[in-house]
């Protein structure tokens, strides 16, 4: 849609949306915590409701990527390490998922957002193709963190309980509705 500024196509042939002007970003309205070796952590976080604030990552083609560009559909987000078990069991079964849903309700997009690399290390351009190729992402874009932005923003926001995968739900206003829960199934949701 050349009228609604993200609305643009990518190499990775994602499911662009487009709405009628952009979001109106709550930012996050949550305060939550943990307790890690006796000393508790607090950080700001969205939670169901909020609007999330537009970002730009760079995804595994090299192209910047704007959340912005899904408005229209509903997005589920997906926050992996390369270091972490269960985020790479995750990762396996987004392809299928995004295979069903690509076409219901208002059309579906997941993202996954790597954190770091198998290293603990802010993941490099060919780590984020590396994580497309091995589990046969054709149209999910894996985008990547640096230093700056990684848990002193993406990450924290978008976690509520200190442990990943994080996986968020957004509707088609980009919304959360599934916040932190671990539910990767949109159906529920449309």
């Amino acid at each position: 849609n050349p009228d609604y500024a993200y609305s643009r196509p990518y190499e990775g042939g994602y499911n662009v949306g487009f709405c009628s002007s952009p979001p109106s970003p709550t930012g996050p309205t949550d305060t939550v915590s943990m307790v890690y070796s006796g000393t508790t952590y607090e950080w700001d976080a969205y939670g169901m409701g909020d609007v999330l604030e537009n970002f730009s990552l760079v995804d595994q083609h090299g192209e910047t990527v704007d959340l912005y560009s899904f408005c229209g559909r509903h997005v589920v987000i997906a926050i992996s390490a390369g270091w972490c078990g269960p985020c790479r069991s995750l990762a396996a079964e987004l392809q299928s998922a995004q295979n069903a849903y690509r076409d219901s309700g208002p059309g579906v997009q997941f993202i996954e957002i790597i954190t770091q690399d198998n290293s603990g290390n802010p993941p490099s351009q060919a780590f984020l193709q590396s994580w497309a190729s091995e589990y046969g992402f054709t149209d999910i874009p894996v985008l990547g963190t640096d230093a700056a932005t990684s848990y002193d923003h993406i990450s924290m926001i978008l976690d509520r309980d200190g442990y990943i995968p994080s996986v968020w739900q957004l509707d088609s206003s980009l919304e959360v509705v599934h916040a932190d829960g671990g539910n990767h199934d949109p159906g529920s949701y449309l």
